[in-house]
């Protein structure tokens, strides 16, 4: 994905909030001007917005001391969908289509991202999940989907975003294993911390080892998958994987145009996805790479 200025503007706002408890209105104003500095210099055409947000973070870092602790939400999203894991696991069981009722689900729980919203409510997200048998999918690339679960061999690697939603991944996962017990399936999660995204301690938490193999894409502060940055392990089992599910927007951004057989999955809060994609504001978006044309 191209870095847009709206990319930009949306950087410096929530950069500048987490800068807060400084102080020093010198040091906040340095800060300021080397946030600048890295915009302007980024490669607008080739880098993401993840990329980028990653300098920042690590800036932050480096001059004023502060980094992100989502470790309490992260559980505590954890824990809310855990606990309501075997009521959602009844209601895919039931569906008359159960594949495409836990897409649905899994798709809602992309809401929980800390990243695009400044505050993620409880009480939204399960209204979210009541309605999420309401949630369109794309009924051309879903057939495209089972169509290509049902072919024989390779693998299937499922990237993650966020806590809480990696619990609704996980009967995602539950669910394709069950209905092709032929496909072979790895998880992949962020390398490190950053925002509340899915580390290994986070999946093993979610209970991920149970239904997947789990690996680390070996990226710092990225929230996303950037292919050239990756270590060339991680690269080479996404690159010669039979398809991809990735999750949500920072997936989406740092993927886009890979030409992979990859299946962004996610619901579309960034305000310009409308104007660079055709996505609705908080509509749910089923789309592959190789058959979506991408934004200007």
């Amino acid at each position: 994905m191209k870095f847009h200025a709206e990319c930009a503007a949306c950087l410096v706002e929530a950069n500048l909030r987490k800068a807060a408890p400084v102080q020093d209105q010198a040091l906040r104003a340095e800060y300021m001007r080397r946030i600048c500095e890295i915009i302007a210099e980024a490669d607008m055409e080739n880098e993401a917005p993840p990329l980028v947000d990653a300098r920042i973070i690590r800036l932050r870092r480096d001059l004023l001391g502060i980094e992100d602790d989502f470790t309490a939400i992260k559980h505590s999203f954890n824990q809310l969908l855990l606990g309501l894991c075997d009521k959602l696991r009844a209601r895919i069981d039931a569906a008359e289509d159960p594949l495409y009722a836990a897409l649905q689900l899994s798709m809602a729980g992309n809401y929980i991202d800390f990243g695009v919203l400044r505050d993620v409510d409880p009480d939204e997200l399960l209204r979210l999940l009541d309605d999420a048998a309401e949630k369109h999918v794309n009924r051309d690339e879903y057939e495209q989907l089972r169509d290509d679960l049902a072919r024989p061999g390779g693998e299937l690697v499922f990237i993650h975003d966020n806590c809480g939603e990696i619990v609704l991944d996980r009967l995602l996962i539950e669910t394709i294993r069950r209905l092709y017990p032929q496909q072979e399936i790895v998880s992949l999660v962020r390398g490190t911390p950053v925002l509340n995204d899915a580390t290994l301690e986070d999946a093993v938490e979610a209970g991920l080892p149970e239904v997947a193999e789990l690996m680390e894409n070996g990226l710092e502060y990225v929230a996303g998958t950037d292919l050239e940055r990756v270590p060339e392990a991680v690269r080479a089992r996404i690159c010669n994987a039979k398809l991809v599910i990735a999750k949500g927007q920072g997936n989406f951004e740092t993927l886009t145009g890979c030409g992979l057989n990859v299946y962004y999955l996610f619901l579309s809060k960034c305000a310009g996805y409308t104007q660079w994609y055709g996505f609705e504001r908080f509509s749910g978006v089923l789309a592959n790479d190789r058959r979506m044309r991408f934004g200007k």
